[in-house]
């Protein structure tokens, strides 16, 4: 109905105030609002938008350049509550939460342009909030990150043992039950929170979460998940059981209980199979272990 309105006075009164007028008009109207943007921010840069277009009345009664300001007031209230609207109801982020079954591995794209390959037996969920006031995400499982850089909402982490903190890099962060929690860094930079201790990592670097303490180094751990591979560098099967147990549902039986203590180096590419592991690592080891 404003618009209505100011449009009709507008049509039935010629003249120049009127004009620039409708220029304030339409340049408010046309303004397009950045989903990541914050309100403030928009405003100013609204106000900046009229003033680089010299948009003044010269030499007019007072009272007429009263009516002008006042009216382009009105356009930057209305097309800024239009924006806002706009963003709240057009823009609103959905919340999401996907989950992964045994062997099953997905790549997620976010609102941000930030993408996940979420691994096997994991959850990853973000609210409604997501790339507007935060970039905030919640893990259980393992996940490869590739985040797309902005400074000003940090992309958040967060596990049931570890907080990671980015600007914009690939990680990976790995927190299974029964499995020592870890963050490995493929590039750039991040920020690692655990129990009250804090590290930060940088490219091929790791850190886990070992009896409450927080060990940061290069990237040794004896099993690690890296572009969709299982790696295991002198890993004790104990260990590869677990892995496998959280990746697969299934974990090593083996014949005699020292053979748990046998170590294996190799790694597998994404989308192999259990039995097929197994057939590997007995080959190796020499063993008859089962899956189970």
């Amino acid at each position: 109905m404003l618009q209505e309105g100011l449009r009709c006075k507008m049509g039935e009164h010629k003249n120049p105030v009127s004009e620039e007028y409708k220029e304030v008009w339409d340049l408010a109207s046309g303004y397009s609002y950045p989903q990541a943007a914050q309100n403030a921010e928009q405003w100013e840069m609204l106000q900046e938008k009229i003033n680089s277009r010299n948009l003044r009345v010269t030499h007019r009664p007072l009272l007429t350049r009263k009516w002008f300001l006042a009216a382009a007031t009105v356009a930057l209230v209305v097309g800024f509550a239009a924006v806002i609207y706009s963003n709240i109801a057009g823009g609103h982020v959905e919340p999401l939460v996907a989950t992964t079954g045994p062997g099953e591995v997905k790549i997620l794209p976010l609102p941000d342009g930030s993408e996940v390959t979420l691994n096997s037996n994991s959850r990853l969920a973000y609210d409604a909030e997501f790339n507007h006031h935060n970039r905030h995400l919640t893990l259980s499982g393992q996940a490869h990150f590739e985040v797309k850089r902005n400074e000003l909402l940090p992309f958040v982490v967060q596990s049931a043992h570890v907080n990671v903190t980015v600007l914009g890099t690939g990680f990976n962060v790995t927190d299974y039950p029964a499995e020592m929690p870890a963050v490995e860094v493929s590039h750039g930079r991040v920020q690692v929170d655990a129990d009250g201790q804090r590290t930060t990592l940088n490219r091929n670097m790791m850190a886990r979460l070992k009896d409450g303490k927080l060990y940061s180094g290069m990237a040794d751990a004896a099993c690690r998940w890296n572009d969709g591979k299982l790696i295991f560098n002198s890993a004790p099967l104990v260990e590869i059981s677990q892995v496998l147990k959280n990746r697969y549902g299934k974990g090593l039986v083996w014949q005699n209980a020292e053979d748990k203590d046998r170590v294996f180096t190799g790694s597998f590419e994404q989308g192999t199979r259990p039995q097929a592991i197994l057939n590997t690592l007995n080959t190796a080891l020499g063993l008859k272990m089962t899956l189970e």
